[in-house]
């Protein structure tokens, strides 16, 4: 029986039955995870308002680095 509301649909590609199976555990725990509504800790390395973004290149601080 075909479920009318997939989680995915491949639309382009030959994928096998185990690369589906693959995907599927991957989507279906990450959907589980944001229907939890659980803290995760997120990345926010690269975010503008960081205070490593306001910091000026200084093309003189790799000065003693050798180059091969």
């Amino acid at each position: 029986m075909t479920d009318p509301n997939p989680l995915f649909t491949v639309t382009k590609g030959n994928p096998t039955d185990t690369e589906i199976a693959a995907l599927t555990a991957v989507l279906s725990t990450l959907a589980a995870e944001a229907r939890s509504g659980s803290d995760s800790v997120r990345n926010l390395w690269g975010r503008r308002e960081m205070p490593h973004r306001d910091t000026v290149f200084n093309p003189n601080a790799f000065r003693n680095v050798s180059f091969y």
